[in-house]
């Protein structure tokens, strides 16, 4: 009975054996297709829209610098005024005869201050030959420094008076446009008035737009950068594109602390007077030269949390990760920065599929 069962057991295990021999192998791991294709070059040269608020670079107010009646208006409301011309006339007539009167004054100190010092050099001949006192001489000397006191306060008065005569009539300080008359002829007007018109320069003017402090720095770099590298146009309001670029006068010292912002100015021309202090325009910047980036098409870029990275075909087909630095993507293509080169292999199709240490087929996709 014992042999019968080491029997059986034989022939188990020899059609175990036999089982184990005929089972098929293990099947080797799925070759995924994939697409694949040579990284290209390309221009990449965004245009960076911006809002812009036209500003003029001279708004000058108009402020009577005496107290008198407006007896003339030189300008027409609205109109263009040249550095120079008369915009308003004063009444004159007191501060000539206020000049006037410092003219006398001036004469009358000057003829004391004459006698004064020739009274002092006969004191003081006439000291030196000791015939006069000391106490003389002294007061010859004080006499003769308050006649020349008096004849420099004089003096100064008679400057004041001219300064006031001069200012009745009132003149412009620059080129631009003037605005509304506040004082038309007969109305008293005083320092207290306030601007009684305003001039506006309109030729050139100066654009003011305001980038990211982020996009600032990485994008321009500094100052330095936006001035050398990139040029500033302009949109109009009813889409037109000035083709001329402005001219950037220079970045604001501060930040805006509510809107993490950099000001910058632009001074263009503006001929015609198209462009309106006050109203807006969309900025375009664009850098000089485009940059030249690898680019491969949408999705061949993959993103993993702050790190990007392509996959290549290795040796055995086996899928190889290249860390990338990804650079800006349009509607058509994305690039890189760097860690790829033109005409590297990249897999540009099937991305998903690709699994670490698992094989691939690739398939041309150029």
């Amino acid at each position: 009975m014992k042999v019968r069962h080491q029997i059986s057991a034989v022939a188990a295990l020899a059609v175990c054996a036999t089982a184990f021999a005929q089972a098929p192998a293990a099947p080797k791991p799925s070759m995924f297709l994939v697409g694949v294709a040579k990284a290209g070059a390309v221009d990449h040269n965004p245009v960076r829209t911006f809002s812009g608020r036209v500003m003029s670079p001279e708004v000058v107010a108009v402020v009577p610098q005496v107290a008198g009646t407006v007896v003339e208006v030189g300008f027409e409301e609205g109109a263009e005024v040249k550095r120079g011309d008369v915009l308003y006339r004063i009444d004159p007539v007191k501060y000539e005869a206020a000049v006037a009167a410092a003219k006398a004054q001036v004469a009358q100190a000057t003829a004391s201050a004459d006698y004064a010092r020739k009274s002092f050099d006969r004191v003081k001949a006439l000291f030196d030959k000791k015939v006069a006192s000391a106490d003389d001489l002294d007061s010859a000397t004080s006499a003769r420094g308050t006649a020349e006191a008096a004849l420099a306060a004089a003096e100064a008065a008679l400057v004041s008076a001219e300064d006031n005569l001069a200012h009745c009539t009132i003149t412009a300080t620059v080129d631009g446009k003037i605005g509304l008359n506040g004082a038309p002829a007969g109305n008293y007007v005083s320092t207290a008035s306030g601007a009684i018109a305003t001039i506006v320069r309109q030729d050139p003017v100066r654009i003011s737009f305001a980038p990211g402090a982020r996009e600032y720095l990485s994008v321009f770099g500094a100052e330095k950068g936006l001035r050398e590298l990139f040029d500033v146009r302009i949109r109009l309001a009813d889409g037109t594109l000035r083709d001329e670029p402005g001219q950037i006068e220079f970045v604001g010292n501060t930040a805006n602390a509510g809107t993490d912002t950099m000001p910058v100015y632009v001074r263009f021309p503006n001929p015609g007077g198209v462009l309106v202090p006050g109203t807006t325009v969309k900025v375009e910047v664009k850098a000089k030269e485009p940059r030249r980036l690898v680019s491969l098409p949408l999705g061949s870029v993959i993103h993993d949390g702050d790190t990007a990275f392509v996959w290549t075909v290795g040796e055995g087909n086996m899928p190889v990760r290249h860390e990338v630095v990804a650079g800006p993507a349009t509607a058509t293509y994305e690039t890189v920065a760097s860690g790829l080169a033109v005409g590297d292999d990249v897999i540009v199709r099937g991305t998903h599929k690709v699994v670490p240490g698992v094989p691939v087929e690739p398939v041309r996709a150029d």
